[in-house]
């Protein structure tokens, strides 16, 4: 089986005018949060939110989106991939973690994160320390799902036998991290993480997810299709006739979605990020699926996310489409 989650950036409003004017925010945020819970009957498995800053998302604290959706939901898991270490203390990731762990009535899934450079950037925190603080907030949350009170020594923070509050609702709620070479697979691997790639084409990914694997069987962790995931663009047409118009729209959105982001976080020369031939999953549902259900099986990944930011206008639509045509396969599809 392949569990379907919704990878959601929350695309902000690209309109300059609109983004300035509060009415037209609101209505974004309107129409975003209606769509998030109409997925829950259509099948998703859940929802990882993203924490991103200063650009075209509105997605700076993804923990106040969960908690209002765990109030509107039942079933539909609900996490983020990820907290950006780097922008708070360990000690409150992981409180806020628990607080969630209660309020989503243990629909939550956790995942902590280093970063991206350009927004790190922004404010002065260097790539190196972001990851040092990455390490040091992964070993506070997974010593406070252990145990409430946490005494850690390291390069960045430092405290004895401080307690967290409140404690997890469950002994062993599941922890993701994100990973793109197989040092960080490794690493999440060794501590029983579950990860999720993405941004290379597949036959790149092989090896880092073997990696994980590999680590996570010689630490006696918990290994299989399960624990790891793959998150690609997905854009669906209806009609063969249209899978030309579905590309030119998936690069319209791709440009788009980056001017926005290298305007926001103001460094108009950078390079654009380039998807590679696997990160755009174009086609009809069936096309879709035996796509999405082609990757999984050759990285061992029991977990899809798919994120629909590059056709805005044809949103509900292509939630629908998902939900109704290509979730069913995915479930029903066997991933050894």
């Amino acid at each position: 089986m392949i569990k379907p989650w919704l990878f959601e950036f929350f695309q902000s409003v690209h309109d300059p005018v609109g983004r300035d004017d509060p009415a037209t925010v609101h209505e974004q945020f309107r129409r975003y949060l209606d769509l998030w819970i109409d997925d829950e009957a259509l099948g998703f498995e859940g929802i990882f939110f993203s924490e991103h800053h200063f650009g075209p998302g509105y997605s700076p604290s993804p923990n106040l989106v969960i908690a209002h959706l765990a109030a509107r939901t039942t079933a539909l898991r609900l996490g983020v991939l990820g907290s950006v270490s780097a922008y708070a203390t360990p000690w409150r990731v992981a409180e806020e973690f628990a607080m969630l762990d209660h309020l989503t009535q243990g629909r939550l899934e956790m995942g902590v994160v280093s970063g991206i450079p350009p927004e790190l950037a922004v404010v002065g925190i260097p790539r190196e320390k972001a990851a040092e603080i990455h390490a040091e907030t992964l070993d506070v949350l997974l010593a406070a799902i252990a145990k409430p009170a946490v005494t850690h020594h390291g390069t960045h923070f430092s405290f004895d036998d401080i307690r967290i509050t409140p404690g997890f609702l469950r002994t062993s709620p599941p922890v993701w991290t994100a990973a793109t070479n197989e040092a960080s697979a490794r690493r999440a691997g060794s501590l029983g993480l579950k990860m999720c790639g993405g941004f290379a084409a597949v036959d790149k990914l092989v090896p880092v997810y073997q990696a994980y694997q590999d680590a996570a069987r010689e630490a006696g962790m918990p290994t299989g299709p399960d624990q790891v995931g793959i998150r690609r663009e997905v854009v669906i047409v209806e009609d063969e006739a249209d899978l030309d118009q579905g590309a030119r729209t998936a690069e319209e959105g791709h440009e788009e979605f980056f001017r926005v982001q290298l305007e926001s976080l103001k460094i108009p020369d950078a390079p654009k990020k380039e998807l590679s031939r696997d990160d755009l999953v174009l086609g009809t549902p069936a096309q879709v699926a035996d796509e999405i259900i082609r990757q999984c099986r050759a990285l061992g990944a029991g977990n899809f996310a798919a994120t629909f930011n590059f056709a805005p206008a044809r949103l509900r639509r292509t939630h629908e489409l998902f939900g109704r045509e290509v979730i069913p396969r995915l479930r029903a599809a066997e991933i050894g």
